[in-house]
């Protein structure tokens, strides 16, 4: 018995057996497996590593003579075993000047580079009628692994890589790959529908290319107010005012008003909105087209809600111009005065509105100092922030979600939809989308201003 690189060599055990694992557990980048005449075989190995190793026995040839030596002089004499290595290894450098020309220009199919290293050790260990338990141990392979190759050693007799029923890969090619690289660097906002009609191949492979090689995702343009850099700003400014001021005051204790027009004929959702037909329906434009008229019929609406709970609608005819006066009476005296009068009870709070001319004229602030003195003025809500009000960021949304997709034949039938949508409001829904704003806020501060939906 000798020991050589930490691995005892049995007699009666091929040279194969035992150069495998030596290879394998030095972590070496691919296995050389030898077959009984001495010619090599590669089971999983790279170009590189292959010219590696030829390359450093060509180059020390000194190195078999002066480990030769080595083991004379330790054990007297060199084993069997050991003196065939040394033949082996002087049968590859004598080869590598023959095949290594051949082999740069080699492509190696896929069935060899899967091919497991230890296939070949294992398969001559079976031969020798080895015990799986055994196979394992001196591998330092899961016992599991060993049992699942015998079982194919059983079946067919060898555990030689198969032929695969597949065919090779023909879309997913490097040229493919790098043709749609170079038109996503031109324009990343091309469609991958458009990337795979001139390629003349699937979008699910286009989808597969980008995703799994490239590692990027398709997202859809948030939609966002247009902002100059002196909005920003101000939005920068009044953001860190807001914050400050909610810090000592609570957000339960602010009212967040806003307008909207509704029209009988809401826009349809023209990607997700789609309808089960038949083929003869598929062609009825009556079945495919949303019609929509040039003015339709509308109404808008007044609302306000806190945390904890939500105005009466107003609703304002479209012929009434909403002047100073229509404000002042329609909604801040005979509807908001009162509801906040009876929500509230005497405690103080915060009016928020945006300070449209109709909400900034003198008589109006004249009706907010003597009835909503804690209003936030200009100089605290800042203009063009839809993404900061509850109302616009979310209320909206919320009533518009309901009422979609159907199309009223009288604004007193839209009324009754959008005041049974507003009925359904929920307190908890109230509570989450208020509270919401101080994270805004500080999304709006670190956004310095600039739109902050997308961060969210």
């Amino acid at each position: 018995m000798v020991l050589c690189g930490g691995q005892p060599i049995s007699k009666s055990l091929d040279l194969r057996t035992f150069l495998a694992p030596l290879f394998h557990k030095n972590n070496f980048s691919f296995i050389t497996i030898f077959d009984t005449n001495g010619f090599f075989c590669f089971s999983s190995f790279t170009m590189t590593a292959f010219r590696l190793l030829l390359g450093v026995l060509l180059q020390y040839t000194g190195w078999l003579i002066s480990i030769q030596r080595f083991v004379f002089a330790l054990v007297g004499t060199v084993p069997r075993d050991i003196f065939e290595m040394f033949r082996i290894f002087s049968k590859v450098r004598t080869l590598y000047k023959l095949v290594l020309n051949s082999f740069i220009s080699f492509s190696f199919s896929s069935q060899v580079m899967r091919a497991s290293p230890l296939r070949p050790t294992i398969e001559a260990l079976f031969k020798k009628r080895v015990k799986s338990c055994k196979i394992a141990k001196r591998l330092g392979i899961p016992s599991a692994t060993v049992r699942a190759m015998f079982s194919t050693f059983k079946k067919y007799g060898s555990l030689q890589e198969r032929k695969k029923s597949g065919r090779p890969a023909t879309v997913n090619t490097r040229r493919t790959r790098d043709i749609i690289k170079k038109r996503i660097t031109r324009n990343n906002g091309i469609s991958m529908n458009k990337i795979a009609a001139n390629l003349e191949i699937s979008r699910g492979s286009v989808q597969t290319i980008v995703k799994s090689r490239f590692h990027l995702r398709s997202y859809k343009l948030c939609q966002g107010q247009f902002l100059s850099e002196q909005s920003k700003a101000s939005r920068l400014e009044k953001s860190k005012k807001l914050l400050a001021d909610l810090q000592v005051r609570r957000v339960s204790d602010v009212i967040w008003t806003d307008e909207k027009i509704f029209t009988i004929e809401p826009l349809p959702n023209r990607q997700n909105q789609r309808q089960l037909l038949s083929q003869g329906d598929s062609k009825s434009p009556k079945r495919r087209q949303a019609h929509n008229r040039l003015f339709p019929k509308s109404v808008m609406v007044w609302a306000g809600v806190t945390s904890d709970g939500k105005t009466p609608l107003v609703f304002i005819e479209r012929n009434v111009k909403i002047n100073s006066e229509v404000y002042q009476n329609l909604v801040l005296k005979d509807v908001l005065l009162p509801w906040t009068a009876q929500h509230f009870a005497g405690r103080p709070f915060i009016l928020q509105q945006d300070w449209a001319p109709s909400h900034g004229s003198k008589s109006t602030k004249a009706v907010l100092d003597a009835h909503f003195p804690g209003y936030w003025g200009k100089d605290m809500w800042p203009a063009s922030s839809p993404d900061l009000n509850p109302m616009d960021f979310s209320v909206w949304g919320y009533l518009e979600s309901k009422i979609s997709g159907t199309s009223y034949n009288t604004v007193d039938a839209l009324k009754a939809a959008l005041q049974k949508a507003w009925d359904e409001i929920d307190v908890d829904y109230l509570r989450r989308t208020s509270d919401s704003v101080i994270r805004r806020l500080k999304a709006c501060i670190k956004a310095k201003g600039s739109n902050f939906e997308f961060l969210l």
